[in-house]
């Protein structure tokens, strides 16, 4: 790989806007990349791009996402940093593991280098869903790219929980409340009552991680400003901790529904499960982690950090279905996610490829 490809393939990727839905140009950008670093590349149906290099075992998949949030921002260098869309969040995470398994492949590291680049990881999830339905091989170790500093390794997301619930009364006019049961009115009352649940999980433990939470995120009613109204809809999200599952929290939504209908029999209360994730959780002693750990001492010249975050991503659903050992990993500053401030230092760029590959030999020596 020639000297200063990486911070150039980055800068290119950054210019390239791709909110989710909108992957088809980064996507072919990226397969024309790969294609010349030596990988073996295919699109699939729903646009995800694979390129795979070399042959036999250990077998490592390195998957990043193309898509990021909406609203571009301009692309620039400030000094030895780097500003724009998915900088952190996390094109540059991709890039580096584009760059690492070209890397680890020129100075001898044997194997197979699965390089895969997702749509859809800020949205559904689309694009990995895909992927693990059409799995028919299984992978030794994954590293999944998101931003934990060059100088740490993610060992733990929160799995997720999506629901809505709809609140349904017989409408009439807004001049004569009295005689109607309000949708808006229930909804709100419903909305206590999910943040009473949240409230409660909180006093259960200090550590974020290790205890779940709610958080009501969309609330829509009424169909007109003359009407009271008659119908209501409240979503939230739940984060799951290990330890649970999307079972164990169903059940408990469920339960407070129940006991939320009693006494509103006029109202027609439903609840529909959107999506959900399993938690996951990397055994920080296992290989994968302490070779991270060592190649961040040897590379960084200081002791890394093993992180475990109240999000979700592709990971959880990856494991979930492969059972492979995974670690999540990548340059950049997590706090900026989502932000108009997204930037990433090169030295930590160029860094995080270096702790990549020499992470990747050392658990090539296994096999």
């Amino acid at each position: 790989m020639e000297e200063g490809y990486p911070e150039r393939l980055l800068l290119r990727m950054l210019e390239i806007y791709s909110p989710s839905g909108q992957e088809g140009e980064i996507g072919r950008f990226l397969a024309e990349e790969m294609g010349r670093l030596g990988y073996r590349v295919k699109t699939d149906s729903v646009g995800n791009v694979e390129g795979r290099i070399g042959s036999g075992r250990p077998k490592f998949l390195l998957c990043g996402h193309m898509d990021t949030v909406e609203g571009f921002l301009e692309v620039k260098r400030r000094g030895k940093v780097v500003f724009g869309r998915g900088a952190v969040d996390a094109k540059s995470p991709l890039a580096a593991l584009i760059c690492a398994g070209k890397r680890y492949v020129e100075e001898g590291g044997k194997g197979t280098v699965v390089a895969l680049a997702v749509v859809d990881e800020e949205g559904k999830s689309r694009g990995m869903r895909h992927f693990i339905s059409n799995l028919d091989e299984e992978f030794d170790f994954a590293i999944f790219g998101e931003p934990s500093s060059a100088y740490g390794v993610t060992v733990g997301y929160k799995g997720r929980l999506v629901f809505t619930v709809t609140i349904r009364t017989s409408p009439g006019h807004a001049s004569a409340p009295r005689f109607f049961e309000n949708a808006i009115y229930i909804g709100a009352d419903l909305v206590g009552k999910l943040r009473g649940l949240d409230e409660e999980w909180e006093r259960g433990g200090e550590d974020l991680f290790k205890s779940p939470s709610l958080c009501v995120t969309l609330f829509r009613g009424g169909t007109q400003d003359n009407t009271v109204p008659g119908i209501c809809e409240v979503t939230a999200d739940v984060r799951i901790p290990p330890g649970m599952s999307s079972k164990m929290l169903k059940e408990r939504v469920q339960q407070l529904l129940e006991d939320f209908k009693k006494g509103r029999e006029k109202a027609e209360i439903s609840v529909e499960f959107k999506d959900e994730n399993e938690p996951f959780e990397e055994d920080p002693g296992s290989p994968l982690v302490l070779f991270f750990l060592e190649a961040i001492r040897e590379v960084g010249r200081r002791e890394g950090k093993i992180l475990r975050k109240s999000g979700t991503s592709d990971v959880n659903d990856f494991v979930r279905a492969s059972g492979t050992h995974s670690v999540v990993y990548g340059p950049g500053n997590s706090k900026l996610d989502h932000t108009p401030m997204e930037n990433v230092s090169i030295e930590e760029f160029y860094d995080s490829i270096e702790i990549i590959k020499c992470a990747m030999k050392r658990l090539d020596s296994l096999f």
